[in-house]
């Protein structure tokens, strides 16, 4: 651990925590890897539940205030990056677990495009993204009434899997890859004779910078392994910026990804099988779920709390799973079924609700038929607990929600060693300096006299931006 040589120790706001009082095994010191660091960093002494993180790359360059990173109506906010890298040459995540064989994906490390590639006529070889779209629209046709729902969220699966294929093309445009290939080259560099073999799956990956290949090779292990828990999809790398930690959600996501977390935890450098912290924790806090009871779904639907459904809540239930405008057939349908149930035997006998409670008069509309839908009659009704599980019944763990405007909060640069380059990004930060700035060294050291130059350049735009010494900060005359 080291410990900056301006630091003012005797200040009483400035605590020292050294690994040796946070790592849960004192054999694995020293570490030199972050993300080994970054398994333990939430059993610092006295940290509250909620707490900042920021890498020692990242500066304010505004005022940052709590509901710019969490508010107790929409929880957490995510600001995302660009797309984690793909798993092979020509294969996109956006391919795999989308029930279309695609070859390019049917490899180990793309892990085997999700299953895709099997006999049988619901998977076809892919002839082009047109092509798969029709296909997938004719094997919507006939789902059931009941989860029509199904239909129309898979319609719009559809044009998001072309947004996020467009939105992929433009990230490769903006030249993303070198942003990745180039992340803390500095502590890459100090890899040696300690690193691990790369493992199996990293072999057919774009070739990448060897000092730089670690960090994107544990993206995409991170990414497989949220795969093979939460199921295939299309994952966003975290913008660099300050992140907003909860120790209960940590402890969570580390109970769930145990031995990962710890085989991480044992690396003194970066490796290929690391887990990628941020990247993990804001996909864990997006992917986890809870099944709510019928109970609680029926309550939630009985706004006038009669313990029955009125005819007014029924048209509100009826009008979140199916499609809208809300045909009349569909209100038949639910007729008919409630009917149903309500004259087998099974209810009959064993509920005795709909004779403590019944919907009163004004609640039903003129031309209606039905009898009290009481909360015992839905939980015998297999059709409607069907209904109500499949479009209710799954619920997110944890309140976030996505930031839309990305890179609206952070500037990210890389300090190349052409200083014409370094002039004008930094005089981009002068212009616009965000909420949370950060400055990667990528000096190439071929280049001794203009390094120097670049160096004399950050300093000065350091303190044009920070002209006088925190309160945490030795004076001129006090620093060794």
């Amino acid at each position: 651990m080291q410990i900056p040589h301006w630091l003012d120790l005797t200040n009483e706001r400035i605590t020292i925590v050294t690994h040796e009082f946070l790592t849960p095994n004192i054999q694995w010191l020293p570490v030199f890897s972050s993300a080994a660091i970054e398994t333990f960093i939430h059993r610092i002494p006295n940290l509250s539940n909620r707490f900042l993180y920021l890498n020692d790359d990242i500066f304010l360059g505004s005022h940052l205030y709590p509901e710019d990173l969490y508010t107790d109506s929409e929880g957490t906010r995510i600001f995302q990056a660009w797309l984690v890298p793909e798993c092979s040459q020509n294969c996109p995540w956006t391919y795999i677990g989308d029930k279309t064989c695609d070859q390019n994906c049917n490899i180990s490390e793309c892990q085997y495009d999700g299953g895709d590639c099997t006999d049988g006529d619901d998977y076809v070889q892919r002839r082009g993204l047109l092509h798969t779209i029709e296909r997938r629209g004719k094997k919507s046709e006939g789902t059931i009434l009941f989860r029509n729902v199904r239909t129309t969220t898979k319609n719009i699966g559809i044009k998001r899997f072309w947004d996020i294929l467009h939105s992929y093309n433009l990230t490769r445009k903006l030249d993303m890859k070198t942003l990745v290939d180039n992340y803390n080259k500095r502590l890459h560099n100090q890899q040696s004779k300690n690193v691990p073999l790369i493992p199996k799956f990293a072999n057919n990956v774009r070739s990448l910078q060897k000092t730089s290949e670690h960090f994107s090779q544990s993206l995409i292990y991170t990414n497989m392994l949220l795969n093979r828990r939460y199921g295939f999809k299309a994952r966003h790398v975290i913008s660099h910026v300050g992140f907003l930690l909860e120790k209960t959600i940590i402890e969570a996501m580390q109970k769930k990804f145990s031995q990962e977390i710890l085989t991480t935890a044992t690396h003194r450098f970066r490796a290929p099988n690391d887990l990628q912290f941020a990247f993990l924790y804001y996909s864990f806090l997006m992917e986890e779920t809870y099944n709510e009871t019928i109970d609680n779904i029926f309550d939630e639907f009985d706004t006038d709390h009669s313990l029955t459904w009125s005819d007014r809540e029924i048209r509100t239930f009826l009008s979140k799973i199916f499609p809208l405008p809300l045909d009349w057939s569909a209100v038949r349908f639910f007729e008919g079924v409630i009917q149903n149930c309500s004259q087998s035997p099974e209810y009959k006998y064993e509920d005795f609700a709909h004779k403590r409670h019944t919907t009163v008069l004004y609640e039903r509309y003129e031309d209606s038929h039905l009898p009290t839908v009481s909360k015992v009659l839905v939980k015998q009704c297999l059709p409607l607990v069907e209904a109500l599980q499949l479009n209710f019944g799954t619920r997110p763990k944890y309140k976030y929600k996505v930031n839309s405007k990305r890179n609206t909060f952070n500037n990210f640069m890389m300090l190349s060693s052409n200083v014409t380059e370094v002039v004008d990004a930094l005089d981009g930060i002068r212009r616009n300096p965000r909420k949370f700035n950060c400055i990667n060294d990528n000096l190439d050291p071929k280049y001794e006299e203009e390094n120097e130059l670049i160096r004399h350049l950050l300093e000065d735009f350091y303190l044009s931006l920070f002209p006088h010494r925190s309160q945490f900060e030795l004076q001129i005359g006090e620093i060794m």
